[in-house]
């Protein structure tokens, strides 16, 4: 039976926790790359004919559609991904007894907000807050 230290427990938790943010925080980045390709083929033109040659490489209409699809898929595989690890990690805060750091945990993990923004929406204060993060982080069971 391994041993875990208190600080090594709130890590891997926190850790485990942290999952689905940093897999929407990808799924953002990924969709504005996304409307940028978008806008880049609203504004497509047909080339300037000229008589000088050309240094590099023309990137046509279906080098961008092909990357828009690929994208897509990327985005579509990790949304996939991301709803499950959302499942699991839910199922893993609501089975906190106290429901004060459930609240905190849901906010912060799942609807990505910080700490000092929870604080003040619902009128605690940072350090009241902070409390009932760590030692929700230190009392959730991730599997």
């Amino acid at each position: 039976m391994k041993i875990v230290s208190k600080d090594e427990h709130f890590r891997e938790s926190k850790k485990a926790l942290m999952r689905y943010r940093v897999l929407m925080e990808k799924v953002a980045r990924m969709e504005e790359r996304l409307a940028q390709i978008d806008r880049d083929l609203m504004s497509v033109k047909s080339p300037a004919l000229s008589s000088e040659p050309k240094a590099s490489v023309r990137i046509t209409l279906e080098d961008k559609l092909i990357r828009k699809d690929e994208l897509e898929s990327k985005i579509n595989t990790l949304l996939t991904h991301a709803r499950k690890n959302r499942s699991d990690i839910s199922r893993c805060i609501d089975a906190l007894d106290n429901q004060k750091q459930a609240l905190i945990l849901d906010r912060y993990f799942i609807s990505a907000q910080s700490l000092e923004y929870i604080a003040d929406d619902i009128g605690y204060s940072r350090s009241y807050v902070t409390k009932l993060y760590v030692q929700g982080v230190q009392s959730v069971i991730v599997v």
